[in-house]
């Protein structure tokens, strides 16, 4: 599949800013009610894909590169958004890839525990979903850390909010002579098996830490886990980035950022041959830019 399967891209909900155009440190969070403060960050991740997946009851190995992301990626949208006023920060982080006739995406296993007879090879796979994030953030602490300017340099915030995931997943198989074709469409030499619309959402809680290291410069991590057998089993997710000061232009402005961004979920429903699992690990450089005004 061309860029990740629950790659591509996103969220990392991290890109906030350290500096004004003067190079006075700025707080993560402005203290008291201020007003509201909005950012919205466009950005792109290009993750490693593995993990597994059945489709139609049929098992099958994922595995891809950010390399082959690229090479089979038809068309991705990510971004970020946040509205911050005093402690609290509303948030959104928006991922959208189309995939097409990738043949490194999905590999067929070699049995299949859920269907009976052989699987044919995997030709080729196209995927398409969405993974919509929102929810809320507030900060709980700030102290001082380290050298960083101004009298504290290091903000906490705890957030929890939910993700939705919308999937379709198809995987062109070979016909082999011992193949089950129930549940399968078959089109000449070749069997689809095709997942349709699945859709879940995942609650999440987690944290999410900010460090000032200099004026203009800021370093992010966030964590959250979730699942916990509402949709999915599990899911979680790591980031980190590295922000810094471009530009401003009135009331506008840009920062820089570059990091890390790691996605896991394990989910799966149904019986049979209406069987669908996916149990993925994206994790890979994220790159973006941020307009805050």
């Amino acid at each position: 599949m061309r860029v990740p399967a629950l790659v591509s891209a996103a969220l990392i909900l991290l890109s906030t800013t350290a500096a004004r155009a003067d190079g006075a440190a700025v707080s993560p969070i402005a203290p008291g009610p201020s007003g509201w403060k909005l950012q919205f960050t466009p950005y792109g991740w290009v993750p490693w894909v593995n993990g597994d997946a059945v489709i139609k009851g049929r098992s099958f190995s994922v595995s891809e590169t950010p390399i082959q992301v690229l090479e089979s990626l038809d068309f991705a949208w990510m971004s970020y958004m946040q509205a911050r006023r005093g402690g609290l920060t509303l948030f959104s982080d928006v991922i959208y890839a189309d995939v097409s006739n990738s043949d490194s995406f999905a590999t067929s296993k070699t049995f299949s525990p859920h269907v009976s007879g052989t699987l044919g090879a995997a030709l080729s796979a196209d995927y398409r979903y969405w993974i919509v994030e929102a929810g809320a953030m507030y900060e709980i602490n700030r102290w001082k850390l380290g050298h960083g300017p101004g009298e504290t340099d290091t903000a906490l915030e705890l957030l929890a909010g939910g993700r939705y995931w919308h999937q379709e997943l198809s995987v062109d198989v070979a016909l082999a002579g011992t193949l089950t074709v129930d549940g399968l469409i078959i089109s000449g030499s070749r069997a689809i098996a095709q997942s349709g619309g699945v859709d879940w959402i995942d609650p999440f809680i987690g944290a999410r830490l900010h460090y000032i290291p200099a004026p203009g410069e800021e370093i992010i991590v966030r964590g959250d886990i979730g699942g916990f057998g509402w949709a999915s089993k599990f899911t979680w997710q790591a980031m980190a980035t590295y922000n810094w000061f471009l530009y401003q232009h009135g009331a506008l402005t840009l920062d820089g950022y570059a990091g890390w961004r790691a996605l896991y979920v394990d989910y799966e429903q149904g019986d049979g041959i209406s069987r669908y699992e996916f149990d993925v690990l994206q994790q890979g450089p994220v790159l973006g830019i941020t307009g805050r005004f």
